[in-house]
């Protein structure tokens, strides 16, 4: 077998709308509607489905790499009232330092928001 990389996370939602508005404002993922209405959120190469509305008693973990500066990020977060479970702090992500904030989405799926030190400056 020869995997080589995610192509889709399946998000549990309680309320569909408001899930869709909430990654594609603060995370400006696009929306995709698929096959038999099934709604999407694109992320790079990778897809975000969310499952049909329900309570979510199990909420998933899943991390993003984030291009922007820490002070732009914890203000674009403050702006949309993004509930922010751990403030910035430093962590090593496969070998490398980040800086991570971990945040929840509606349905307290954790979400951790990793940026990197550009090299060279």
């Amino acid at each position: 077998m020869n995997i080589r990389e995610i192509e889709a996370l399946n998000l549990p939602v309680s309320n569909l709308q408001a899930s869709l508005r909430f990654y594609h404002e603060v995370f400006d993922l696009p929306i995709l509607e698929l096959a038999d209405d099934v709604k999407a959120a694109r992320l790079a190469k990778q897809l975000l489905i969310f499952s049909p509305p329900q309570e979510v008693v199990n909420p998933i973990e899943f991390s993003v790499v984030a291009k922007d500066s820490v002070a732009a990020l914890e203000s674009h977060l403050a702006n949309y009232g993004v509930d922010i479970k751990q403030p910035a702090h430093t962590v090593k992500v496969m070998g490398r330092d980040a800086t991570a904030i971990v945040v929840a989405d509606l349905d307290d799926n954790l979400i951790t928001i990793n940026t990197y030190a550009q090299k060279g400056g």
